[in-house]
């Protein structure tokens, strides 16, 4: 039979382990985020003037992303 100190270290390893796997996907989202800003930066959208991309992003969320992808492929 397992010992309940030898249980309770296991658990304790498991709570290490998820607390370091929640780090290591906060620090990727916020590495994703980024990379969608330099992105941005380097495309069409980050040369255009900002009442443009504001005006842009407001009729995609009209859309939703789904759609506005199916009409610019169709295009």
């Amino acid at each position: 039979m397992a010992r309940k100190g030898s249980l309770e270290a296991e658990r304790q390893a498991i709570a290490r382990e998820r607390q370091a796997l929640e780090a290591r996907e906060t620090k990727l989202r916020e590495s994703e985020r980024a990379a969608s800003v330099e992105l941005m930066h380097k495309s069409v959208l980050g040369k255009a003037p900002f009442e443009r991309v504001e005006a842009f992003f407001a009729a995609l969320g009209k859309l939703g992303l789904d759609e506005a992808e199916k009409r610019l492929r169709a295009s």
